[in-house]
């Protein structure tokens, strides 16, 4: 019982940190194909445990002889982690096994002088990463390297006059047949692992490419708009018959057009860099004021009272440019989500350690699920917005910091809810 015991902690030793190691350590973009030094270092450190324990805990115990499983984190070194790291676990184990074993230290180097050259000479002429069957190659390998093992055991027996019965042999049978399954639940695990991650990282690879085309085809598809009808209106002015009334009136549309598709580019930009410049101190109740005076035609051309109701020295670390883009954003979403007029509520407090601004509109408001398309690449609630200006406002928050809710019920109004850290 104590020999089962002893085996499966053995395996065990050896699972855990090499499993561990290609979860943790090398779930990251390009590790899988290359390691850098520290990858390898930490890759060294984790065998030689594994070697050094296995070797100070053998499984089998004779008369003369010890066996264990010290020759599979040696073989994982080298198949997983290179030549330099095979042969750096395999210094340091003989350094220990000189330690250990003084006099016996001369059948030890002879096993590791016949293993390695044979190792390498595998890992050179088999190329079984790019091979189907990638955990037959391994086992097969650890399996040879027992058997070799255990035949330079059975030769320091003969010639140190040990005799060789039948428990010796029973469990040299055994030693090569626990290398051979511990081998192939080693490489099985991380054969599946090393899978996964490339899975994932693809997946991840093909979902931002996929945005990305997303994002182009709409930008173009938002600016073909209205340069189509800046040419329609452009050939138009060049035919003679028309009239100079009619001629300011499609110049007046061209340039309409014209500034339309320069406003979808600047909200582009705008949303491929949010990031502030230069973040500093900012008093939020100072700007109702600009922003009264920016919004206060617009609002009052579509029948909409904007009310403000800030209270003193509400002040957040942000950027005055960004911010102001934002609350623009914002206020004139809630101008046109009222369509026969209404009240804007800006109100903006301090809670806690937050500075909350409300926007709030009595208009058509939304759906759950056109809230939670809110944001999204070209998304709008209206036919005239191209959905970018809101995306914006979510990024640049972001960057400050805080973050967005919104809460809407059709035909009652939507409030949005910007929370930011206080200063």
């Amino acid at each position: 019982m104590n020999l089962f015991d002893d085996l499966l902690l053995n395996i065990l030793v050896l699972t855990i940190p090499i499993v561990l190691t290609h979860i943790v350590w090398l779930d990251r973009p390009g590790t899988l194909d290359s390691y850098d030094r520290y990858s390898q270092v930490f890759i060294i450190f984790i065998c030689t445990l594994a070697a050094i324990f296995c070797m100070t805990h053998p499984f089998f115990k004779l008369i003369g002889n010890h066996f264990d499983l010290h020759i599979i984190p040696v073989l994982i070194a080298f198949l997983y982690s290179g030549i330099r790291a095979g042969l750096a676990v395999s210094g340091i184990i003989l350094t220990y096994a000189y330690m250990m074993n003084g006099p016996n230290f001369i059948w030890f180097v002879t096993l590791l002088a016949i293993l390695i050259p044979f190792i390498l000479a595998f890992i050179a002429l088999s190329n079984w990463k790019h091979l189907a069957p990638k955990m037959m190659f391994p086992t097969l390998l650890a399996f040879i390297s027992a058997l070799a093992t255990f035949c330079i055991t059975l030769l320091y027996r003969v010639s140190s006059f040990i005799p060789v019965d039948r428990v010796f042999l029973l469990y040299g049978l055994l030693y090569c047949l626990v290398h051979l399954l511990t081998m192939w639940l080693l490489t099985y695990l991380i054969s599946r692992i090393r899978e996964n991650i490339t899975m994932r990282q693809e997946t991840q690879r093909s979902e931002k490419l996929n945005v990305l085309s997303e994002l182009a085809a709409s930008v173009a598809h938002e600016i073909r708009n209205p340069m189509t009808v800046a040419r329609g209106f452009m050939q138009i002015l060049s035919q003679s018959q028309v009239s100079e009334e009619k001629k300011q009136v499609y110049t007046g549309m061209v340039i309409e057009e014209i500034d339309r598709a320069q406003s979808i580019i600047t909200d582009y930009l705008s949303f491929a860099k949010p990031e502030a410049e230069k973040l500093e101190p900012l008093d939020v109740s100072a700007l109702p004021s600009k922003l009264s005076n920016l919004l206060q035609p617009y609002a009052a051309a579509r029948g909409v009272d904007i009310q403000f109701d800030m209270e003193l020295s509400l002040v957040i670390q942000a950027n005055v440019d960004k911010m102001m883009q934002c609350l623009v954003n914002l206020t004139k979403n809630g101008i046109e989500a009222m369509p026969a007029g209404g009240v804007l509520h800006i109100e903006g407090f301090k809670k806690g350690k937050q500075v909350i601004l409300k926007i709030k509109d009595n208009g058509v408001g939304m759906t759950a699920e056109q809230i939670n398309r809110l944001g999204t690449p070209f998304y709008s609630t209206t036919n005239k917005s191209t959905g970018l200006s809101m995306m914006v406002s979510y990024r640049i928050i972001r960057t400050f910091g805080g973050f967005i809710e919104v809460t809407s019920q059709p035909d009652q109004g939507t409030c949005f809810t910007i929370s930011l850290p206080a200063v």
